[in-house]
């Protein structure tokens, strides 16, 4: 096993470099090797179990998503889609699982990797009512309007052909593994390509994600940029967004993750090896939105209270 993680690059280690440098050296170089009780130190296994730390939002993200994972695979299989309420009792029976299974810390403790702990729970944060009703809320609106959306009106046509659905891929970009993984990808009958972009939160804007992800579809699949549509359906509020990226959108992802690589290797004492520089180079940014549901607030004495 390697002594430093592998070098790669995807969103979500931007947006968390982005949040505080101190928690993107736990959460990527601290906690490696954690999950090897027998050899790793105290504060690595430590740092290891925190990272595996859930929270209700996300919890009930990766639930919808494989809903929608659900129906879109039961399209595929030539078999009937599954009804709503099937899908929401499944979500909230699985959400309850979750919930059970935080209230066991010593078995999560002895393997945390594959047994849920909500972070809500293990620091007994007063705001887990209120989420648990605020999810209760959504998980049934985003079962209600999946198949009002405009793609599964698309993927009711015999003539659409799905190509991916959650795969995992790579691109190269800066010298630099990128990872991608789309939620549903398919062709329509007039030969576009349309990238579905499941969310379960409030609508926002798009994100540099989606421009890489019209990038790789481009390179992978040897089409235009104006022959594929990126569409982010809001399953919250039944709503979506349309997209189509041009050369310009590309070129300014491709400078943003440039900027990220270049500053985040700058964060490590040897790149061929991947090996950090020491943790004081990696500057606590506390704030309260980010204090507030870090996983690491247990180790971290910058943290706002």
């Amino acid at each position: 096993m390697a002594q430093y993680p592998q070098w790669s690059y995807s969103q979500s280690r931007a947006n968390m470099f982005d949040e505080c440098l101190r928690k993107y050296y736990y959460h990527y170089y601290g906690a490696h090797n954690g999950w090897k009780t027998e050899s790793a130190d105290e504060m690595q296994v430590r740092l290891y179990r925190l990272k595996q730390l859930s929270n209700l939002y996300l919890v009930f993200g990766d639930l919808a998503h494989r809903m929608c994972e659900s129906a879109v695979r039961s399209r595929e299989d030539g078999k009937p889609k599954p009804r709503e309420a099937f899908l929401e009792q499944t979500m909230r029976d699985l959400l309850n699982q979750a919930y059970k299974e935080s209230m066991d810390t010593e078995q999560w403790r002895l393997n945390p990797k594959n047994r849920t702990m909500l972070s809500e729970i293990y620091y007994g944060d007063d705001t887990l009512s209120d989420r648990v009703a605020t999810i209760k809320e959504r998980a049934g609106a985003c079962t209600r309007n999946l198949y009002q959306t405009l793609t599964w009106e698309d993927l009711s046509r015999a003539s659409t052909s799905i190509l991916e659905i959650e795969k995992w891929d790579t691109m190269l970009l800066h010298d630099t593994r990128v990872y991608v993984k789309m939620d549903l990808l398919y062709r329509r009958s007039n030969g576009n390509i349309v990238i579905v972009d499941w969310k379960t939160g409030k609508e926002d804007d798009f994100s540099d994600q989606l421009m890489l992800y019209a990038a790789y579809v481009r390179e992978h699949y040897r089409v235009p940029l104006e022959q594929i549509e990126i569409r982010v359906e809001y399953l919250l509020t039944g709503k979506h967004k349309e997209f189509i990226a041009t050369e310009e959108d590309i070129r300014k992802v491709d400078e943003n993750v440039g900027r990220y690589i270049e500053e985040m290797r700058s964060c490590v004492a040897d790149e061929y090896y991947n090996r950090p520089k020491d943790m004081s180079y990696f500057t606590p940014m506390p704030s309260h939105r980010v204090c507030r549901d870090c996983n690491f607030r247990e180790v971290c004495s910058e943290r706002i209270v």
